[in-house]
């Protein structure tokens, strides 16, 4: 069994050698290159997306949720490096996803700027930078596309829990009126080979709009919380062993 240590839940714990890569002070987050690019960009991965799916041993329960669904936000547990790449792009229409990601991966030499033709949204840096992405966050989901959020933050390889979400990350429901959805990883026992991944798909989750903001926020994040929760409860294999140091 592979070991991983931590510290606190904040770590990366899968870096590169692009992870201090910055955003220019004036980074402009509206659409990259042409329509024509991106289009063609996001079948290509959609396509791989089909092949990944298919070839991975994955087991999919209530799909139809997020293939039917209008705008909206996705969040998912953050377990798989390539996987919850591809994952949100089999389940939805590709021409209409986006997914918040960090800027590390902008760095990554050809890869990193082809990520924003098939719907990647860097997450700002600075406060200077947060009027700008909000803006085009709101434009997508005005445009009836979906945006995928990994609240979590950083990616921990099979991790069989569930790790604090960042409560920032439940703004964007409440602030665009738009429904959130919930994709689970969980993982199952195989005889000498990696776990079969089940997937859930759930929701959608909505707050009480007579609370405020704030407590709408939070309710949100307790719902679909307690959906995953439930959901990773599954779990029945540690291939990878976390432990934490002092």
């Amino acid at each position: 069994m592979r070991q991983k240590t931590y510290r606190t839940f904040q770590e990366d714990l899968v870096t590169s050698r692009h992870q201090h890569w910055r955003l220019p002070s004036d980074y402009d987050w509206r659409l990259p290159g042409r329509a024509w690019q991106r289009r063609w960009v996001r079948r290509l991965a959609k396509g791989i997306s089909i092949l990944y799916v298919h070839t991975h041993g994955m087991t999919i329960k209530n799909g139809w949720r997020l293939a039917t669904a209008g705008p909206c936000v996705v969040y998912g547990n953050h377990t798989q490096p390539t996987g919850d790449v591809l994952l949100p792009l089999y389940l939805g229409a590709a021409q209409r996803f986006n997914v918040l990601a960090s800027p590390a991966n902008l760095g990554i030499p050809v890869i990193g700027p082809l990520t924003l033709f098939g719907g990647a949204v860097p997450t700002p840096q600075t406060l200077s930078q947060m009027r700008a992405f909000r803006r085009a966050v709101h434009t997508k989901l005005a445009a009836g596309e979906w945006l995928m959020v990994y609240p979590e933050e950083h990616v921990w390889p099979y991790y069989p829990g569930l790790r604090p979400f960042n409560p920032g990350a439940f703004h964007f429901p409440v602030s665009e009126r738009v429904p959130a959805y919930a994709i689970t990883v969980t993982y199952r026992h195989r005889w000498l080979r990696r776990p079969r991944r089940v997937i859930y798909v759930d929701g959608p989750f909505r707050p009480d709009p007579q609370l405020s903001a704030k407590q709408q926020q939070r309710q949100l994040e307790q719902q679909v919380n307690a959906c995953m929760a439930k959901r990773v409860a599954t779990t029945n294999i540690s291939y990878v062993h976390y432990r934490e140091v002092q």
